[in-house]
């Protein structure tokens, strides 16, 4: 329990129950005969491949799920890029992979980093029993908190 800036009185803080850790991996994409290889960090193979397939169509509207190849790297891959994004956000230690509570306002939901995108933000895999039902969404740094 804590008390408001003003000094209003207390504000009660709901503890989150411990959710089992989602396991986020490093999947290869890539289109058959083609050198388009892509790393994307995702739950499953299937996830990760239509993501990609996602990102694909803007080019190759004719592209199908069949077109793209999947091969698992390894635990979820932290950029160069991303390790800017986080630096300049204050987070230097935040890598993919890491477990985070997002707080905006009254609501919190739990999630996995899976990368960061043009506006310095970070994109989190939220879990299936949140609001966000497994999404992935666009979070500013200043609503994550990293749980352990």
């Amino acid at each position: 329990m804590t008390t408001t800036a003003a000094g209003e009185g207390p504000v009660e803080r709901g503890v989150m129950a411990p959710v089992p850790k989602r396991e986020v991996f490093a999947w290869e994409c890539n289109v058959r005969g083609k050198d388009w290889k892509h790393t994307i960090n995702h739950l499953t193979a299937g996830k990760a491949r239509y993501e990609y397939l996602l990102g694909l169509r803007d080019a190759w509207p004719d592209a199908t799920f069949a077109d793209i190849t999947v091969r698992k790297i390894g635990p979820a891959h932290t950029s160069e890029a991303f390790r800017r994004t986080a630096t300049y956000r204050g987070l230097p230690a935040l890598t993919c992979g890491t477990r985070v509570e997002v707080c905006s306002g009254s609501w919190r939901a739990m999630g996995v980093i899976v990368g960061h995108n043009d506006s310095a933000n970070f994109d989190v895999l939220f879990d299936e029993d949140t609001y966000f039902k497994g999404g992935i969404g666009n979070v500013h740094p200043s609503e994550l908190r990293p749980v352990a």
